[in-house]
């Protein structure tokens, strides 16, 4: 039998993994969009505004189109492709229906800890295909005759940028 503290210990620890799962995927929304921009819509010598203006208009399109596009570019291999498929898969369900499939996860100890594993397996594998966004655009950015330095100098002044902005 659950104690009504374990109760609130068990919807605690539902709610901290997903609002950290969220996180992890508005993360990766913006980095799919990101590079969708850059391996599909960006022109060499196009601008940092032009770019930028893209970029805003891909972030605010949803996960699934952006997922889509990305797919319909074949710009991924196959495996990244259906790693992005299932975490889209995975997302809908956490956000439009983990709660009515889970009720019973904060009344028993067992269900609850399947719904964390569960959960958490939604945010390692956002975690895993941030990493992989960035390793794609690294190489993107390497073959277009773009070094690290290059990458150093830019994220500096953009560090710089948005330091100023805070102060």
């Amino acid at each position: 039998m659950t104690t009504k503290l374990e109760k609130a210990k068990n919807l605690e620890k539902i709610a901290q993994a997903v609002g950290f799962a969220t996180w992890q995927i508005q993360e990766l929304e913006g980095a799919s969009a990101q590079l969708y921009v850059l391996l599909v819509e960006a022109k060499k010598g196009m601008g940092h505004e032009a770019g930028q203006e893209l970029v805003y208009s891909a972030q605010s399109k949803t996960f699934g189109a952006t997922v889509n596009k990305l797919i319909r570019s074949k710009c991924l291999t196959s495996e990244v492709e259906e790693q992005f498929k299932k975490l889209l898969a995975e997302r809908n369900w956490l956000v439009h229906n983990s709660r009515a499939s889970s009720r019973n996860a904060v009344h028993d100890n067992q269900i609850c800890e399947d719904l964390l594993d569960r959960i958490r397996s939604i945010a390692n594998e956002a975690l895993t295909l941030l990493k992989i966004c960035s390793s794609i655009a690294i190489s993107f950015a390497s073959d277009n005759g773009i070094t690290n330095k290059n990458i150093e100098e830019l994220t500096n002044q953009q560090l710089k940028k948005y330091s100023n902005n805070q102060n």
